[in-house]
């Protein structure tokens, strides 16, 4: 039996895919850690011209769109009670990198499913105003903001195909913000995505 050739232990079965990237390159991206790769691209796209963003960004919805069918990558438990206040799991943040990987590459509308889902995880919870679920929330509020910022930049540039579909999931999303709304004011919470809910309320598509 021939020995395997050194190209396979350094090769990801992805890197098949990038023949026409220099083999020492690719045998950095097969094997790099993440944080390297993340700060190498992030040089990379400072010291190039706007073109190269927009090409990688491409080529990013592109990868987003072939290898996610589903907005949702799996079912998982977003909160738990542990005994003394609800607390967010390791499946949120899971899910959330994956929201921001979606809004980050300009698929904002797709992302909108994800957080749709996460506020109405969040519905029927209680949690104390300085505690990790307020934080997360806090941040998530932060985040569908950035997501609605992407949407509107997806819908400019035509991405967006039909408009009644965005429009729907935009409607989705506001009646979720809704709905928690009122499901915190009854126990006397506060409201975590307000600022979410004010810029949906004032987008006009």
């Amino acid at each position: 039996m021939p020995a395997p050739s050194s190209d396979a232990f350094h090769r990801s079965p992805d890197s098949r895919s990038l023949n026409h990237v220099n083999l020492m390159v690719d045998s950095f991206i097969a094997n790099a850690r993440a944080e390297d790769l993340r700060a190498t691209v992030r040089i990379l796209l400072a010291s190039m011209p706007p073109s190269t963003a927009q090409a990688f960004t491409k080529a990013a919805r592109s990868r987003m769109a072939s290898s996610n069918a589903s907005p949702l990558p799996h079912a998982q438990i977003l909160f738990l009670f542990d005994g003394a206040d609800t607390m967010p799991t390791s499946g949120l943040h899971d899910i959330l990198a994956h929201a921001r990987a979606l809004y980050g590459a300009g698929m904002g509308l797709t992302s909108f499913g994800i957080f749709t889902t996460i506020v109405r995880s969040s519905l029927g919870l209680r949690w104390s105003p300085y505690g990790a679920t307020a934080d997360a929330l806090t941040l998530i509020d932060g985040d569908i903001c950035q997501a609605i910022q992407s949407s509107k930049e997806e819908i400019d540039s035509g991405r967006a195909g039909d408009i009644e579909s965005a429009r729907a999931k935009v409607a989705e999303l506001r009646a979720a913000l809704m709905e928690s709304a009122d499901a915190v004011a009854r126990w006397g919470g506060d409201f975590p995505f307000e600022r979410a809910a004010a810029t949906l309320e004032v987008w006009k598509m």
